[in-house]
């Protein structure tokens, strides 16, 4: 897990801004690195392997990114659910997937599928997008419905206990990097018995905070999380792919 330069001088910033804002930061200094989303003249050139879909929910359309398994077939393939960091838009779920998402879980036959689609929107909306987005994932993609992982940066993360606690059915196990729950914390146990691991960036200080606080809300209803504080890494933090399916493997019990 170790970052390099770009990441120290990434994380170095987001100590103290929010994604959006170091995302704004980056485009105007470093033109002439090719920052994905930083011109709004050009459309985003999104790789290959990244498919995006429309989906009519009740509270109007979301688009939908899609990673296909290497070996998709007509076997039911276990999924990848994320939820992005800031703003949730389309050049951010695809920075999302690029990050961590692209090509691991593809090879170990999964699906990843990322809406576009702000975290903290889904503390109303949960209960509307979420049911529309499984009823499109089980009719388009041969899913495992007992086999998701849930898995939420920053807003996205805030996004994660909203949906789990809203929908706790529809996921096997939650991961935050980082993700916090402020809410009552007896509304968390419905997440008995699923694993979660929640990682925040050494540098990061309110999110190890609020990191400490839901590790604590969910010790209160008995449920256990395992909490990683990633050395040497701020907000967005670098992690390796191949761990993080491991643990995802390991908690849907593949």
């Amino acid at each position: 897990m170790r970052p390099n330069r770009f990441h120290d001088f990434f994380n170095l910033m987001t100590r103290s801004r929010s994604m959006e804002l170091v995302f704004q930061l980056l485009c105007a200094l470093l033109p002439a690195v090719a920052l994905t989303g930083c011109s709004d003249k050009e459309p985003f050139s999104a790789p290959a392997s990244i498919e995006w879909h429309t989906v009519a929910t009740p509270v109007g359309n979301v688009s939908v990114a899609v990673v296909r398994p290497e070996s998709e077939g007509a076997a039911s393939h276990p999924v990848v659910f994320g939820l992005p960091w800031g703003s949730g838009t389309r050049d951010l779920a695809e920075s999302f997937i690029q990050s961590y998402w692209l090509t691991e879980p593809a090879a170990r036959d999964y699906y990843v599928v990322v809406p576009s689609i702000r975290g903290t929107l889904l503390e109303a909306d949960a209960n509307d997008v979420l049911p529309a987005l499984f009823d499109w994932m089980q009719t388009e993609l041969s899913m495992d419905a007992d086999q998701v992982a849930l898995v939420g940066a920053s807003n996205g993360g805030r996004g994660l206990f909203f949906s789990a606690v809203a929908q706790p059915d529809r996921f096997q196990a939650l991961m935050g990097m980082p993700a916090m729950y402020q809410g009552d914390p007896t509304n968390l146990t419905v997440l008995a018995g699923k694993p979660v691991w929640l990682m925040v960036g050494e540098f990061d200080d309110e999110w190890r905070d609020a990191t400490d606080a839901t590790a604590a809300a969910l010790e209160s209803q008995g449920i256990t999380a395992v909490v990683d504080v990633v050395a040497s890494q701020g907000h967005v933090m670098s992690l390796d792919a191949v761990q993080l399916m491991d643990w995802i493997d390991e908690a849907l019990g593949r």
